[in-house]
């Protein structure tokens, strides 16, 4: 199951649906807007399904109001991990880049951020590598920066691949200079810090 969030905000499992089901009216009509979605967008008053079991069972005004007690009591947390430095700051900053030098995104940057940054193919990752299939669709690899000692870490992850450094084999975590070479599936990138030496957040 891989799920993804559409820009009018709804999830959908992108490994059955190639795009939004519930925008492109794929299912026939009735789709269920996401809770968190409702009043953010003005698209109008959450609905349900009329049809089925759910669809014969009390008024509009009783579904309307079972809804309505469903958002309010929802929690607010989404269930993400803030980083410590965005704790701290109140943002998350770019503390480094890998800049894709062969590959499929050859030429594309990808954004280092404190802490743990998951590698894979998947929109969910941090580190998001399209059109690789040697590239797991999550957490091929992990690109870590440290911000108390001030060093970026690399280590392999679940992916069925081996991933490199300098194409050496990485089989547990090292740490990682600037211009070292990053090799996972057949993309290779080239790994460059902001915060280094000379600047730190």
């Amino acid at each position: 199951m891989e799920m993804k969030q559409c820009p009018r905000g709804h999830y959908y499992d992108a490994s059955i649906h190639a795009e939004c089901p519930y925008c492109s009216n794929a299912n026939g009509g009735g789709a269920t807007l996401p809770l968190d979605g409702f009043g953010a967008s003005g698209e109008g008053s959450p609905t349900m399904p009329l049809t089925g079991a759910a669809g014969s069972a009390g008024s509009d005004s009783g579904r309307t109001v079972a809804l309505n007690s469903a958002i309010n009591n929802s929690d607010p947390d989404d269930g993400r991990t803030v980083a410590l430095i965005k704790e701290d700051k109140g943002i998350d900053p770019v503390v480094g880049w890998l800049v894709c030098v062969d590959g499929t995104e050859k030429g594309r940057d990808y954004r280092i951020h404190s802490d743990n940054n998951f590698i894979g193919r998947s929109d969910r990752m941090d580190i998001c590598i399209r059109g690789d299939e040697t590239i797991s669709r999550e957490n091929h690899a992990i690109i870590s920066y440290d911000m108390l000692d001030n060093t970026f870490y690399f280590s392999p992850g679940d992916g069925r691949s081996i991933v490199r450094v300098n194409d050496k084999a990485i089989f547990q975590t090292v740490e990682v200079k600037a211009h070292d070479r990053i090799t996972i599936g057949k993309t290779i990138c080239e790994f460059m810090p902001f915060c280094d030496e000379a600047f730190k957040w």
